[in-house]
């Protein structure tokens, strides 16, 4: 398959801030130095699994990829959480928390967008209430078992 559209984004960026979209023949034109070179995927929506330690706690998707930063919570099928589980066991924290970001692509399988262990972005505030305090009760065992180290 040739690839006509490519994201070029800053390397040491985040939350997309530099961040576009040029087709083969810009790409070609510009010099993309320091930045990350990705084909662009069409997607039906963006999801984001999180984990604390290796435990899966949570996920949260964008129904619309039109607005990312729109969140809802999301029922992940065991099929989901095989595919996150997966990059868990390869990223190998023991201790912490990790989201898995993906996109469910036009044939409904996922795709890796991003493992991100330094996240300050929870989201914990759109998840059901029961959720929340079981996350919350998790960390405070995870900061229990730190300091008693």
């Amino acid at each position: 398959m040739q690839q006509s559209h490519f994201i070029v984004k800053i390397k040491n960026g985040a939350d997309s801030i530099g961040m576009e979209i040029l087709s083969k023949e810009q790409l070609l034109e510009v010099k993309p130095i320091n930045k990350l070179i990705q084909p662009l995927i069409d997607f039906k929506y963006e999801v984001s699994f999180y984990y604390l330690d290796d435990k899966f706690q949570y996920a949260l998707y964008a129904p619309d990829k039109n607005k990312r930063w729109e969140l809802i919570e999301y029922q992940a099928s065991s099929e989901d959480l095989a595919f996150a589980d997966k990059f868990i066991k390869w990223n190998n924290i023991q201790t912490g928390i990790t989201r898995v970001d993906a996109c469910r692509c036009q044939d409904d399988s996922l795709l890796l967008v991003e493992l991100e262990d330094l996240n300050p972005f929870l989201s914990i505030e759109l998840i059901s209430k029961e959720k929340r305090e079981k996350f919350i009760s998790n960390l405070i065992q995870t900061f229990e078992k730190l300091l008693s180290k």
